[in-house]
């Protein structure tokens, strides 16, 4: 009888002893080991028309006479701005203007953009110079930024990574664009 005491207890105490072991103090939604950091949103729409078009499509016959412009801005207006941003632009082969691209084929196309908003435009010569091939059917030119916060840098279409992420939801019926496509048919 006095043996079972001893091993009911012992396990009573072991069992004590794990549980207060397993808890800490930053336990909640967000441990206080993780830091939040603010990133603006910035926002990449073309020069005019609405900003919840995303693409535009370019005939091939016209590639020649191309000239692009689209705008990048803070999204929030009074919001702390990045330290700077770069604008990259990712091209694919894609069969619609819809298709799904791939983060393997980017460049960067402008550098150091310290004031926002600022207007940006692209002709084909460039695009050709920057990709060192001549536009073909059915490419898409995407243009977004890269967002540098202090010393960090946040990729429009990072490496290893399939696309881009699908934003913040809803955004785009607001005006937010996450890049811009130019889509040559």
């Amino acid at each position: 009888m006095k043996i079972n005491k001893i091993i009911i207890l012992s396990a009573f105490i072991f069992g004590s002893m794990a549980l207060m072991t397993s808890c800490s103090k930053d336990d909640g939604a967000i441990p206080k080991r993780i830091g939040i950091e603010d990133v603006p949103a910035i926002s990449v729409n073309f020069e005019t028309g609405p900003n919840n078009v995303l693409s535009s499509q370019i005939p091939l016959a016209s590639a020649g006479s191309f000239q692009g412009k689209f705008v990048a801005s803070a999204f929030f207006p009074g919001t702390p701005l990045p330290t700077k941003i770069d604008i990259t632009v990712r091209k694919n082969t894609m069969t619609s203007i819809t298709g799904v691209a791939n983060n393997t084929n980017v460049r960067v196309f402008k550098t150091n953009i310290t004031s926002l908003p600022s207007t940006f435009s692209v002709t084909a010569a460039e695009l050709e110079a920057l990709f060192g091939a001549p536009i073909a059917t059915n490419q898409a030119y995407d243009f977004g930024v890269d967002i540098y916060v202090g010393t960090k840098k946040y990729e429009a279409f990072p490496a290893g990574v399939f696309g881009s992420g699908s934003g913040i939801s809803g955004m785009s019926t607001i005006g937010f664009g996450e890049f811009v496509r130019y889509y040559f048919k």
